[in-house]
């Protein structure tokens, strides 16, 4: 009788990692908190705002202590009491395998978004009832834009890739407990979007932020279908952090030339086909050449 009731009392307790909600909130409070420390802290080392190396202090360090340290073994989140490797394996961190499939797909998945992007600059040329012609077409792709060494874009896209380690794998573990796949990838795709608002405490203009919200939101929805499509966070990881290098060399012409609002209504009709056609390309690849995962639950 005892040992039932001391059986009970332990069951009884309160665990975070049962709470979604909660889980997020108090992620999201000192993941805010540990960034304003790592600011403060990158500040007394002397390092420039406009430091191209900025990024590997702000927001990297943040990013490794937060998703590295205090969520696994503070919080215990996802799922309780863990150990590193059961830790990398329950937010699908530890899966590289069948590697080359993996890494193909997400190669060719951020090949489609950019150029798929990059038919904005078209679309608007033609609207403008300008020519495409050779000159033009060089403007649409300028990888130079990105590439080292006239550019340091990789180390600013570098935070993308602990974005999807926290939000779909932490995060989307952790709503799945309580919800479907398809409304925990939802929760999860609004919530990065969303996230994305606290750019406005910079100087980052609206309009940017905006389409930073936007892209975030609509993307999110892709990048959780490819990660439970998968089972690894490997492909969304390098999708994010591609497209991210190379969006400005895929984007010139249109985000140099129309004007904010056009760029914002663009976004709202484009994005989401192109992220239609891309769910279409990550399950034709997928039911080829990666092998279903045995928890794999429909999605669409």
């Amino acid at each position: 009788m005892l040992t039932e009731k001391i059986t009970t009392k332990k069951n009884s307790r309160y665990k975070l990692a049962d709470h979604p909600w909660a889980s997020l909130g108090i992620i999201w409070f000192i993941s805010i908190v540990i960034l304003l420390m790592t600011i403060i802290f990158t500040n007394w080392l002397g390092v420039p705002g406009e430091s191209p190396f900025r990024p590997l202090f702000t927001p990297t360090i943040a990013h490794i202590l937060v998703l590295f340290l205090i969520i696994p073994f503070g919080l215990r989140l996802p799922n309780g009491e863990t150990t590193l490797k059961k830790y990398l394996y329950d937010i699908r961190l530890s899966n590289f395998k069948p590697f080359l499939p993996l890494l193909v797909l997400g190669l060719s998945s951020s090949l489609i978004i950019l150029l798929l992007l990059a038919l904005n600059s078209i679309v608007y040329r033609l609207y403008t009832g300008l020519p495409i012609n050779g000159y033009f077409l060089r403007q649409v792709v300028n990888l130079q834009i990105d590439l080292p060494p006239q550019s340091m874009s990789w180390i600013i896209a570098l935070p993308s890739i602990f974005e999807e380690v926290s939000w779909r794998g932490v995060t989307l573990v952790l709503f799945l407990k309580k919800y479907s796949v398809k409304h925990s990838i939802l929760i999860t795709a609004l919530g990065f979007g969303i996230f994305h608002l606290l750019n406005l405490l910079g100087e980052t203009p609206p309009d940017f932020v905006l389409r930073q919200v936007i892209f975030g939101s609509t993307l999110g929805f892709f990048y959780g279908y490819m990660v439970m499509k998968t089972n690894s966070l490997f492909p969304a990881m390098l999708f994010h952090f591609l497209v991210n290098l190379f969006i400005g060399s895929f984007t010139h012409y249109f985000q140099f030339y129309a004007p904010a609002r056009t760029q914002i209504l663009y976004t709202l009709i484009s994005l989401p086909v192109a992220t239609l056609i891309l769910i279409e390309w990550v399950g034709w690849f997928c039911q080829r050449w990666i092998p279903k995962p045995s928890t794999w639950q429909p999605i669409l």
